[in-house]
């Protein structure tokens, strides 16, 4: 094992056929898409948008930047909540164009099928072509050993898929790993930073890392780097603790990490990333959704700290609630869908929706188990709703979207009387034994100042979004003072200010409170060392310092 790597120099670029986008009239009407992302929080702009094809054309963009000091947003499909992809001026860098599946993979010690992708594959088009085993395109374009890899997965006779499932997925591969992405799924699977075995980055110099999992790991918190030119720069990791929960906020640093994880969750501040290869695990033979409903939310949170404990029956691969003003809108939304929710009452007061897998073998057990579970808080498969036909499956995959879309028509119809007027929705993560007193503190604060809101989300990190909805700009205002007070609940408890949405530009001060003043600077003493005239994605996570 080595704390040491040297840095490749990047191919030859050919740049006759990159894409490049210069007219401001151009990227002002079609192109504006790409000065904005679903955050719709910063009036992008840009000198110029290049969509190279290739790693080769993004180190050679890249390392002219460098040598002509311009800043660089290097961008993803836009798909995030935080600013991190919008440009707020210089070189837009978009990845669209590197949109292939290039290899397969398989370690024999892990029984671990892999795939290699460049940076711009949608995570649809991969899940749907690792499910279906429609990977014809990717014949040919390894050694033997990929060939080998492709060919024993391809007569396999279990279904596979990438266990990550991020709720957009139309982001790219570069963007999930660049952020960390997680989901539903990460109660079980862990978020992507657990299924990335290989990155290629390129630096902002125009030098490629191409680091595999286990391969360069710090030593005494220390990374030394050699650039392509024979210049080596130490890369100090950060002396922050990070926090028990799940967690997309800031640079990921532990003394004797893997250098991989540097990169991952970096959100584009420390290099580009160009090719990412990610585990894949088979599909369950048999799976049960169930929406398991709840007199109250004190009986809905026991059920879920039995139900997730080491003892429990029944383990499970996503945890979901939706609090009592979340069920207001489901019923609401179900009535005019013309959709009926079985048992579904007026005495429903939370709800949390989960999913397990089972075998002919093992199901009787299971359901047998998870009904002495629900008995004990008051509920039971009686109340609940289990979707074992495709028809309700899908009807709940329909219900399962009410709430959000509530929500924002909401917010469409006050924002044309307030243009104020916005969603604003929490991302923090507690520990296990904070979950109950964090949910009640939300409960506290908001009720008591009438505002309206709802909770709903990833119950089994302890990762609700609470959604509140003002009415005016007057309670947009108190809205984003109590987002800073909830942020600083969630540090208190242990907690991260965001546990799956990163930082971007919008949440800058938020990631103050969890690291401090000294844990910015860490952080932006690892940016210097990769990034030393501070070009890449600037504004994002961490601020410019003022020498720069």
């Amino acid at each position: 094992m080595t704390n040491k790597i040297k840095a490749l120099a990047p191919d030859e670029a050919d740049l006759s056929d990159m894409k490049v986008v210069e007219y401001q009239a151009d990227i002002t009407e079609t192109y504006a898409l790409y000065l904005d992302d679903e955050s719709h929080s910063f009036e992008g702009e840009t000198e110029k948008i290049v969509f190279p094809a290739n790693e080769a054309q993004v180190a050679a963009v890249l390392k002219d930047a460098y040598e002509r000091e311009i800043p660089v947003t290097i961008q993803g499909a836009r798909t995030g909540l935080t600013g991190a992809a919008v440009p707020l001026g210089g070189l837009t860098v978009n990845l669209e164009r590197m949109n292939n599946l290039l290899h397969m993979q398989y370690y024999e010690d892990e029984n671990l099928y892999t795939i290699t992708t460049e940076a711009g594959v949608l995570l649809e088009d991969l899940v749907n072509a690792v499910q279906s085993k429609r990977l014809d395109m990717i014949k040919g374009q390894g050694g033997p050993d990929e060939e080998k890899a492709l060919e024993r997965f391809l007569n396999e006779k279990k279904a596979y898929t990438f266990p990550v499932d991020p709720t957009e997925t139309s982001a790219w591969i570069g963007g999930i790993t660049a952020c960390n992405a997680s989901g539903a799924r990460t109660f079980k699977y862990g978020a992507t930073r657990e299924w990335v075995k290989r990155i290629r980055v390129v630096l902002a110099n125009g030098d490629i890392l191409d680091i595999r999992r286990g391969q360069c790991n710090a030593d005494n918190g220390v990374f030394e780097i050699e650039h392509s030119d024979g210049e080596k720069v130490t890369v100090n990791i950060p002396t922050y603790v990070m926090p028990r929960t799940k967690n997309a906020a800031g640079l990921y640093a532990k003394p004797d990490m893997d250098l991989i994880d540097l990169f991952i969750g970096s959100e584009g501040i420390l290099g580009a990333i160009t090719l990412v290869e990610l585990g894949l695990v088979p599909l369950p033979e048999n799976i049960m959704p169930v929406k398991a409903f709840f007199p109250s939310e004190d009986d809905a949170v026991g059920f879920v700290y039995d139900i997730r404990s080491s003892d429990s029956p029944v383990k499970m691969d996503f945890l979901e609630y939706y609090g009592p003003n979340a069920i207001e809108m489901i019923k609401e939304k179900a009535s005019s869908a013309g959709i009926k929710i079985p048992a579904l009452s007026d005495q429903t007061k939370a709800i949390v929706f989960f999913e397990f897998e089972y075998t002919d073998a093992d199901m009787e057990d299971k359901i047998m188990g998870l009904e002495t579970v629900l008995n004990k808080h008051n509920s039971s498969s009686e109340s609940s709703w289990a979707g074992m036909e495709r028809s309700e499956l899908e009807k709940m995959k329909i219900v399962r979207h009410f709430v959000p879309e509530t929500v924002n028509g909401l917010i469409a119809q006050r924002k044309a009387q307030f243009p104020k007027v916005h969603k604003i929705g929490t991302d923090m993560a507690v520990p296990d034994e904070s979950l109950r007193d964090y949910l009640k503190y939300y409960r506290t604060v908001l009720d008591g100042q009438g505002m309206e809101y709802v909770i709903f989300g990833h119950i089994g990190n302890n990762h609700l979004h609470c959604n509140m909805i003002p009415r005016n700009d007057e309670e947009v205002d108190q809205g984003m003072d109590n987002y800073m007070t909830f942020a600083k609940k969630a540090v208190e408890l242990g907690g991260t200010v965001a546990a799956e949405h990163g930082i971007g530009k919008l949440k800058r001060d938020f990631l103050k409170i969890m690291y401090g003043e000294k844990g910015i600077e860490q952080m932006q003493a690892v940016k210097r060392a990769l990034d030393p005239k501070w070009l890449l994605n600037r504004g994002n996570v961490v601020p410019v310092p003022a020498d720069r």
